[in-house]
């Protein structure tokens, strides 16, 4: 079997394209014929890792059978319906994530954003379950957190997506509700610290930096920390609250809810970070209303309870 790659599978690489083409065969069944060179890239050995171009040739020393006995196509389980959808065309889907949602699977309910999101694309016949590759989600929410979340229906889009993120040359901006008067509004502050998660009990911690700039040690024994840079502007203050448009110039989990709480003004409702219970969310209170990437700017409509509570609290629910 011959495989030109296309420009839609180009700067992927070969083990990953071919985990996606040969979806039934394990990674040591791939790595084994890449070894023995039943695999080969552009005519010689390839060991996977190589970067696809445009133009380059696969060709599998496969039997047929064997070729069709792997290549099961994905699954796509019906969902329940896609809502909130804030934009789309060919290379992108950008939606409103609900709060109480799971960006991905893992979580205890198989009901999550992405499956939403394929299923959909898959019933409009934008994605086909034996494709090699699969629409992802670009930036992820917490389950109990709203807001912008961008789809790539595309390789390109999904890998220049990504690195916009990654390079920090895209802003996210979120509503946040916290504890505390923070100051008058209009002020505006970037704080710094280390960061670390604990994955076994799914929680962050940020050490803020010392006034004299140096750096404390690590929070966990054996694990780095990394940076975590939050910045944030005030838009109101009442009833002992403060309404902050936050931009995380880094994106760590956790980070907005984590680095309030290490200041002092955690979310309110944020009980995992010592946020006080409101009635105006579950959770804490925290929207991601903006995300501006290569000059385009998405915008989400806080939901229902959240623009409530921010009427109630401050007077007005639009900002």
């Amino acid at each position: 079997m011959e495989i030109k790659i296309t420009i839609d599978d180009a700067n992927r690489r070969l083990d990953k394209f071919l985990f996606s083409l040969l979806g039934g065969a394990g990674q040591s069944f791939i790595y084994k014929m890449l070894r023995k060179k039943r695999i080969k890239l552009n005519g010689g050995r390839a060991d996977g890792h190589e970067i696809l171009q445009e133009g380059d040739v696969i060709k599998l020393y496969l039997s047929p059978e064997t070729i069709d006995g792997f290549r099961t196509a994905r699954e796509i389980p019906a969902a329940q319906p896609l809502v909130g959808i804030i934009h789309e065309d060919e290379n992108m889907l950008v939606v409103n994530k609900p709060a109480g949602l799971a960006s991905h699977g893992g979580m205890a309910s198989g009901d999550h954003l992405l499956a939403r999101i394929l299923y959909y694309l898959y019933k409009t016949g934008v994605y086909s379950p034996d494709a090699t590759f699969a629409p992802a989600i670009c930036n992820r929410l917490d389950m109990n957190t709203s807001g912008v979340v961008i789809c790539g229906k595309n390789l390109r889009t999904l890998q220049n997506i990504n690195a916009a993120f990654k390079n920090r040359e895209a802003q996210k901006e979120y509503l946040a509700v916290v504890d505390g008067i923070m100051g008058q509004p209009g002020e505006s502050k970037t704080l710094t610290g280390l960061y670390q998660k604990d994955t076994s009990i799914n929680k962050a911690t940020i050490i803020p930096n010392s006034p004299q700039g140096k750096l404390p040690p690590t929070i966990h024994e054996g694990q780095q920390p990394s940076e975590a840079i939050t910045a944030y502007t005030i838009l109101a203050t009442a009833s002992g609250k403060t309404l902050l448009n936050i931009n995380p110039i880094t994106g760590r989990s956790h980070q907005i809810r984590a680095h309030m709480a290490a200041i002092g003004h955690p979310l309110c409702g944020d009980k995992k970070y010592g946020g006080k219970p409101t009635p105006h969310a579950p959770a804490q209170l925290l929207h991601c209303h903006k995300i501006t990437i290569a000059g385009r700017t998405f915008e989400a409509t806080p939901p229902q309870n959240f623009s409530s509570g921010l009427q109630e609290i401050f007077g007005r629910d639009v900002w």
